[in-house]
C-alpha cells in the first residue's frame, strides 16, 4: 500500500496540469478573495456617504478575517476546481493507458486505486495549505500598506479553517476521482462534475427556498453542505451579501458528516469500479 501510493504521490506531483490547476485556483482566490474588495474599498474610499462600506470591505481583506475571508472561497469556486483536479489525475491514467500496464504488474487493482486516493487527498491539502498561506502574505501585505496592526486569528480557528477547507476539497475531488472512473474520461468526468456542482445542485438549493421538502435534499447535497460548514466558521451567508455559496448553518456536525460521506463512498465507489470492470 505505501509503495502505491508513493507512486502515485510520484506521478501526480509531476503531472503539469495538476500544479495548473492548483496556480490557477491560488491565482482566482487571491483576486476574488482579497484583490477585488479592495479594489472597490479603494473606489469607495473617496466618498464620504461609503465610508462605512469602505471600511468593512477593508477590514474583510486583512488578517484578521482570514479564516472567515479564506474559507468562503471554498464551496462554491474552490470545489468546481478541485473535480477538476479529481478528475485530471485519474482521467489521464485513461488517456494514456497506463492503467493497463500497472495492472497487470504486482499490485492489486484496489491498492493501486487506494494510492490514487491517498495522493490525491495530500495534494488537495497542498493546495489548500498554499492557499491560506499566499492569502496570508497579501493580507498581511495591505495591513502594512495602510497601517494596521498585524492582528492574525488564533492557531486553533486557523488550524481549523485549514481542516475545514481541506474536507470540502478532499470531497470535491473524491466526486471527480469517481465520475473519471465512471466515464474513462478527464474531459467527460469535468463537464459532468461541474454541471453537477454547478448546475444541478445549486437549481435544487434554490427550489428548496420554495419548496420546503427538498430542505432535506438540499442538506444531502455536497455544495450545500460545504457551504453550510463555511458558514459554521463564520463565513458570511451569500443571502447576508456574503460569497457565493455559503449559506447558514447552525452547526458544522451535519456537514462534516455529510462531506466525509460523500468522501468515504465516492473513493469506495470510483475503487470497487475499476476493480469490477476492465481496463479497457
Amino acid at each position: 500500500m505505501i509503495a502505491s501510493v508513493r507512486a502515485a504521490w510520484f506521478a501526480d506531483r509531476k503531472r503539469p496540469a495538476v500544479w495548473t490547476v492548483t496556480l490557477t485556483w491560488i491565482a482566482l482566490a487571491l483576486a476574488f478573495g482579497v484583490g477585488v474588495p479592495y479594489l472597490v474599498h479603494l473606489a469607495l474610499a473617496g466618498d464620504p456617504k461609503q465610508a462605512d462600506d469602505a471600511a468593512s470591505l477593508l477590514d474583510a481583506v486583512l488578517p484578521g478575517q482570514l479564516v472567515p475571508t479564506g474559507i468562503a472561497l471554498f464551496p462554491l469556486f474552490g470545489g468546481a476546481i478541485v473535480v477538476i483536479l479529481g478528475a485530471v489525475v485519474v482521467g489521464n491514467e485513461y488517456r494514456w493507458g497506463t492503467l493497463n500496464l500497472i495492472f497487470t504488474q504486482r499490485p492489486r487493482r484496489a491498492q493501486v486505486l487506494a494510492g490514487h486516493a491517498v495522493a490525491l487527498c495530500a495534494l488537495t491539502l497542498v493546495l489548500v495549505a498554499l492557499t491560506f498561506a499566499a492569502m496570508a502574505a497579501v493580507t498581511a501585505l495591505l495591513a502594512v500598506l495602510e497601517g494596521r496592526v498585524l492582528d492574525w486569528p488564533p492557531a486553533g480557528d486557523l488550524a481549523g479553517a485549514v481542516a475545514a477547507a481541506w474536507l470540502i476539497c478532499s470531497a470535491h475531488a473524491s466526486l471527480g476521482y469517481f465520475l473519471a472512473i465512471a466515464f474513462r474520461s478527464t474531459a467527460t468526468a469535468i463537464a459532468v462534475g461541474l454541471v453537477w456542482t454547478l448546475v444541478l445542485e445549486n437549481a435544487i438549493s434554490g427550489l428548496a427556498l420554495v419548496l420546503s421538502p427538498l430542505e432535506i435534499v438540499q442538506k444531502l447535497l455536497l455544495a450545500p453542505s460545504s457551504g453550510a460548514l463555511a458558514g459554521a466558521l463564520g463565513a458570511r451567508s451569500q443571502f447576508e451579501g456574503g460569497t457565493p455559496g455559503v449559506i447558514e448553518s447552525a452547526g458544522a456536525g451535519l456537514p462534516v458528516t455529510v462531506l466525509l460521506g460523500y468522501v468515504v463512498l465516492m473513493f469506495g465507489l470510483g475503487t470497487w469500479l475499476a476493480v469490477r470492470r476492465d481496463v479497457g
